[in-house]
């Protein structure tokens, strides 16, 4: 459990970065060590959020801009230190500077007045209106936080959204109005991004166009910047505008951003503007505690302890196998994906072995696995992994370790002992009891999947497993992939939801699946790049409640099996 107090927020190292650089002027404005880059070449810096709790309500909180007139975001700053040289303000406000894909999302959490609140804030290369009308401006909203004592951050609830008004004002007038999001394409668990709008003057407010045309450029917290980066908006002179999240104007930004009237209303836990709560905690509850299903980040296993238990409210018979089954259906499945954890990735990596003979295999789930979380360098976890485990079981009372069908002695056992007798006889037109079971978490990983999705196959060409028709579809034994994940996957490419590439286990290409009604491919494609890497983002999970981090990348679940192992039918 994450046990930080918001107070400690204040207490992480909000001291100035001094540079001892000459700095030298262009134009009225002047750069650290004039160090300057033309505003189109500036690099971004690729999606960062500052390490434990600041991070993920970084993350929690990021809001979607809809930029109808004027410039859109793009980055101030490189790694390198250099300063953008803006745009002089000729033309149209929105003249050479509406590339979406140039822009940066500056994030920084801190206090004023004892409260918490995450500061984003947009660069612009110019601006042009009746009262600006020069190079440089930035745009900013404060999103005010509250929470009870010992809060994580899905325990934080928004009670307001300070929008900036001017160089050092802000309006608070504004923030009932303010719609939100649950994130790109709307498949988030849980509304808690604010939907921005800006129109090519000074100021931003809250936008009534919804977030389908929205902007959400890369987030890169203060901390996450490089030391040269810091020190340039540091030690940057603007002429006109001024960077309101540095160490010297961050302070007095959330002071002028504050209003004690955001907290005035919270009188008690009853009226905090927040998610549904699930039901106390219960050992003869009726029903696997199904209103923690559509929290998301509120899931909290401390008032959702999972425990086997029946619609009857008897303990679940861990003899009967069907009785089993019939329990770990998708919505108890789905619990452990989206309920606690879809929304830390917009990309989910499957993997099927394709033509491969059952058991004659060559390790696609390590060959996943390793891509994952290592070879690609980005934020991609296969759902599976986020299934508990041995240590999620030893370190929470009441949570099942979902990988034991094939250990002796263990919960599922006695789905261990009707797969044997299956195997003994194979009856025609019988499903396996394993696929059963993972039939229902295929489903539900399917359906927790937004964003991206990418199979991982040794036959990228002819997706077996997913085709329909083909020889490999065996009457006796129907399969998890095709009979279960398929159709959820083609009904969320078809509404739009996600995207679906094909990851050759040999090359490590990739390829964008054009036609998902026959699972026919295009040609090779690159996978975007403004996601986390494996290694920033494992922290996040270290740190979480049910602690993922291990099922995911490390050295359980699927990804430690040994080569020639795996649970599916082929």
């Amino acid at each position: 459990m994450l046990n930080y107090m918001l107070l400690c927020l204040a207490l992480l190292g909000l001291s100035s970065l001094a540079s001892s650089s000459v700095p030298y002027a262009r134009d009225g404005d002047i750069a650290v060590g004039d160090k300057w880059r033309p505003y189109d070449q500036v690099e971004i810096f690729q999606a960062g959020a500052t390490r434990g709790l600041e991070g993920i309500l970084e993350l929690r909180f990021m809001p979607m801009l809809n930029d109808a007139r004027g410039c859109f975001p793009y980055a101030a700053v490189d790694k390198d230190g250099a300063h953008g040289m803006g745009l002089k303000p000729t033309g149209k406000s929105g003249g050479d500077c509406r590339d979406d894909s140039k822009g940066q999302l500056y994030a920084r959490v801190g206090t004023s007045n004892g409260r918490t609140g995450v500061m984003y804030s947009w660069y612009l290369p110019k601006v042009q209106t009746d009262t600006e009308h020069h190079k440089h401006w930035y745009l900013s909203i404060v999103v005010w936080v509250h929470s009870e004592c010992n809060p994580a951050a899905d325990d934080c609830n928004i009670v307001g959204v300070s929008y900036s008004s001017g160089a050092e004002t802000y309006d608070t007038s504004m923030s009932g109005e303010t719609l939100y999001s649950s994130g790109h394409n709307g498949t988030g668990p849980v509304k808690t991004h604010p939907i921005v709008g800006y129109d090519g003057q000074v100021k931003v407010f809250p936008s009534q166009d919804g977030d389908q045309h929205a902007l959400g450029p890369p987030l890169i917290s203060w901390e996450k910047l490089s030391l040269a980066a810091r020190q340039q908006l540091n030690g940057f002179q603007y002429e006109n505008a001024r960077c309101p999240f540095n160490d010297n104007n961050f302070q007095e930004s959330l002071d002028a951003a504050f209003n004690e009237s955001f907290y005035t209303s919270l009188t008690s836990r009853s009226n905090k503007p927040s998610v549904p709560q699930p039901p106390p905690p219960s050992s003869r509850a009726k029903g696997p505690d199904l209103a923690c299903m559509g929290q998301g980040p509120s899931f909290n296993p401390s008032n959702c302890v999972f425990s086997p238990i029946q619609d009857d409210g008897s303990v679940l018979d861990l003899t009967d196998a069907e009785a089993i089954l019939r329990f770990m259906n998708v919505k108890t499945f789905l619990r452990y994906f989206k309920g606690s954890r879809a929304d830390l990735t917009n990309t989910c990596v499957f993997y099927t072995k394709a033509v491969s003979p059952a058991r004659k295999n060559v390790g696609l789930a390590i060959t996943a696995t390793k891509w994952a979380c290592g070879e690609s360098q980005k934020r991609r976890y296969t759902m599976w992994h986020l299934l508990p485990n041995a240590m999620d079981a030893a370190s929470h009372p009441g949570v099942r370790d979902f990988y034991t069908p094939q250990k002796v002695g263990g919960w599922l056992d006695a789905l261990r002992i009707a797969q044997e007798k299956y195997e003994a006889t194979k009856p025609p037109g019988v499903v396996p009891p394993f696929n059963r079971y993972f039939q229902a978490g295929s489903q539900a990983m399917a359906e927790a999947c937004y964003g991206d999705i990418v199979i991982v196959t040794e036959t990228p060409s002819e997706l077996a497993q997913y085709e329909p028709g083909k020889k490999y579809q065996v009457a006796g034994r129907t399969n998890v992939f095709w009979s279960h994940e398929r159709p959820v996957i083609q009904r969320k490419v078809k509404a739009g939801e996600a995207t679906l590439y094909v990851l050759d286990a040999n090359t490590k290409k990739t390829y964008k699946v054009t036609d998902i009604d026959t699972f026919k491919i295009g040609p090779a494609v690159k996978l975007r790049r403004d996601l986390s890497s494996a290694y920033e983002t494992s922290d996040i999970f270290e740190r979480s409640r049910i602690r993922a981090s291990g099922n995911m990348c490390k050295t359980s679940g699927l990804g430690s099996l040994r080569s020639g192992q795996d649970w599916f039918g082929s």
